[in-house]
């Protein structure tokens, strides 16, 4: 007899062998994605604490400010809507929001308080919304 073809144990073997190989990549896969987004979240603290410095810039010396300054609470939102910071997100109504690359949590109504202590502008996390809000200690 002239067989062509596989058998069923080689056709197990390939089909295990496949799945093992799936399982490992997508582990890989997986932790890169997990990597990337915990990089995103660090470059958005980086740029929220930048955004916060020039806005207390802003409000601090200039006197004909353009912006309604409020350096004890100011929402992260706030920081979009006057271009200080760039909206990662869009909202039901196309305006720009934040968004925690993370979870996808929109973090725009997060608050922030803005002191000037030893040289250095500090950020602090001034939100009743703890669940969705950046801790105190990312802003270090």
């Amino acid at each position: 007899m002239n067989n062509k073809g596989f058998t069923l144990v080689e056709l197990i073997a390939t089909i295990v062998v496949l799945a093992l190989v799936m399982g490992l990549a997508s582990y890989s896969i997986i932790g890169i994605m997990k990597s990337s987004k915990e990089k995103n979240y660090e470059l958005l603290i980086t740029n929220i604490k930048d955004a916060a410095e020039n806005y207390y810039q802003e409000c601090k010396y200039a006197n004909n400010s353009a912006i309604n300054c409020t350096l004890s609470s100011v929402k992260l939102g706030t920081l979009v809507e006057y271009g200080y910071l760039k909206g990662n997100g869009k909202d039901n109504d196309d305006k720009y929001t934040l968004v925690d690359p993370r979870n996808d949590n929109n973090i725009s109504n997060c608050q922030i308080s803005i002191s000037y202590n030893d040289g250095k502008v500090v950020v602090t996390n001034n939100s009743t919304s703890d669940d969705k809000c950046p801790k105190d200690d990312s802003y270090r």
